[in-house]
């Protein structure tokens, strides 16, 4: 094989790997890549509060299904430790509402209309997300920090859209249609320590995910094992 040959030869290869590797990142990025979230087992969520603490699940109409309302059992709510339910990563963490104007609310600003106030988001993994809302100043934990199951994330508040003081509570499995945005039809009932919640329905048609009217679901009272 003469010089030239082995040169176009080479030239060819070269090509040909080029064609491929860009290939294969199109392919990487219309699959969203990285980005997207692989499905995974639910985490071993508890409850986000310390052990032993006794707390009542709640909810009501037009709360959008699944959505769950904390309170301590025994004694006031506000100020009361709000922990991380399983280790993850901070995807938010920060206020978030508006005024009765619809003006970008400051924060620390009680009984504004629409928002979690004073917030959380956890990244879990496997699709996987938790959601805390109403806390009372600002979280003990910046966006991109690694956080474990238990680690304090704020203290229980009425910030956001509430009069009240208590925890609002999510969980999220993003992994059944990861090209869509993160919101109310990827919410999921609450498990914790291994047995559901039983917050399921807000009895509203008009609420999400399963916009179904009939009953709202009754109180349950669960005690934390996030020890």
């Amino acid at each position: 094989m003469s010089g030239r040959e082995v040169y176009r030869l080479t030239m060819l290869c070269v090509i040909a790997a080029c064609v491929l590797v860009s290939y294969l990142v199109i392919s990487h990025r219309l699959d969203g890549g990285d980005d997207d979230p692989k499905p995974g087992p639910r985490p071993a969520f508890q409850l986000p509060f310390p052990c032993g603490e006794t707390w009542r699940l709640t909810t009501y109409p037009g709360h959008d299904d699944y959505d769950i309302d904390f309170f301590f059992v025994g004694g006031p709510s506000a100020g009361r430790e709000v922990l991380a339910s399983a280790a993850g990563k901070v995807e938010w963490a920060g206020w978030n509402g508006t005024l009765a104007d619809g003006s970008a609310a400051q924060p620390g600003t009680v009984g504004t209309r629409g928002g979690l106030g004073f917030g959380v988001i956890l990244a879990h993994g496997g699709g996987w997300f938790t959601s805390y809302g109403h806390l009372n100043t600002w979280p003990a934990v910046r966006t991109g920090d690694d956080v474990q199951r238990g680690q304090l994330l704020g203290r229980v508040g009425r910030t956001g859209s509430t009069q009240v003081d208590h925890l609002h509570y999510e969980q999220h499995d993003d992994s059944r249609d990861p090209k869509r945005t993160r919101g109310v039809e990827d919410k999921v009932e609450s498990v914790f320590d291994g047995v559901p919640s039983g917050i399921t329905s807000d009895g509203s048609a008009g609420t999400g995910p399963l916009r179904v009217a009939g009953p709202v679901s009754p109180d349950q009272q669960r005690t934390s094992r996030n020890c």
